[in-house]
């Protein structure tokens, strides 16, 4: 008997908020250059998705610096990229990033964040 797979959010193992907090985002590898400023389009405490006007090519360590209103200062992530659609040609791509080495208090920003994301439904 075949089990089926399952799909969409029924896969997902964290909560997705779609929220517009500004970040800027640099390669783990050359951390003196920064990328500009941009939007994310949702994030999980697993992994978070952003507009980029580059492509990453898949497993590339990547650093998120993300303002929220749930602190004065930015919050630090980092990931490995699963993923760069592009959205307009040679333009604009969605990068999906999955978080690794979460630190404790960029898990109680995550929390918030997917608290507040969760209330406002």
């Amino acid at each position: 008997m075949n089990v089926p797979e399952k799909s969409g959010s029924e896969r997902r193992k964290h909560i997705r908020v779609d929220r517009n907090f500004i970040l800027t985002y640099f390669d783990k590898q050359a951390p003196n250059i920064k990328n500009e400023i941009t939007q994310l389009r949702n994030i999980s405490r697993g992994g978070i998705c952003f507009v980029s006007t580059r492509s990453f090519p898949v497993s590339v360590e990547l650093v998120i610096e993300m303002r929220t209103p749930f602190t004065t200062g930015t919050i630090l992530f980092e990931g490995v990229v699963l993923e760069s659609r592009e959205r307009i040609k040679n333009l604009i791509y969605d990068v999906r990033l999955e978080f690794r080495n979460i630190q404790p208090a960029a898990l109680e920003i995550l929390e918030k964040v997917e608290q507040y994301g969760t209330n406002r439904r």
